[in-house]
């Protein structure tokens, strides 16, 4: 399953970067999305210019029958953000999410837009659950589970910007 999704910020993609970058930001983003437990294990630049963060984090999710064979109530995630040096105006990273112990893989881009007034993060992404007959099920899920999540994390970055910009 793939899908393109889109967040507005009325701040600049350096601005919003910094943010993104900023251990504690990361750390009360994991909180605010209620993660059970949750954990910074890099963030750092690179040589190249380039920033790599990587967290952990242990969610609860209530399981629908159908998936309850492949998913356990309580996950715990890795997820890795290879971000490239800046260019004029935009941002851009390929991540990824390893679910622990769960036939499930999900990764993609993810780049920060200038636009009028502000930025654009665009996250584009792919999910994939390797079962058969109910794999397309199961990727909705995991979809429905995601979107939640980086809904919660943008609402959450914009206060964020807003108390601290």
């Amino acid at each position: 399953m793939d899908f393109h999704n889109e967040y507005q910020y009325a701040a600049t993609p350096e601005a919003v970067f910094a943010m993104m970058s900023r251990p504690e930001y990361i750390r009360e983003k994991l909180k605010a999305t209620e993660a059970l437990e949750y954990d910074v294990v890099e963030c750092a630049a690179a040589p190249d210019g380039g920033f790599r963060i990587v967290t952990t984090r242990t969610v609860q999710a209530d399981i629908p029958s159908f998936a309850r064979k492949v998913f356990k109530p309580t996950q715990a995630m890795t997820q890795t953000e290879e971000w490239s040096a800046a260019t004029t105006g935009s941002r851009e990273a390929a991540w990824s999410i390893e679910a622990k112990g769960v036939p499930v893989s999900t990764g993609g881009t993810s780049r920060l837009e200038a636009v009028d007034g502000g930025t654009v993060q665009h996250i584009m992404g792919t999910i994939k659950v390797k079962v058969p007959l109910i794999g397309g099920r199961l990727e909705k899920f995991v979809y429905d589970q995601a979107a939640a999540t980086m809904k919660k994390e943008h609402e959450f970055g914009q206060r964020w910007l807003a108390e601290h910009e």
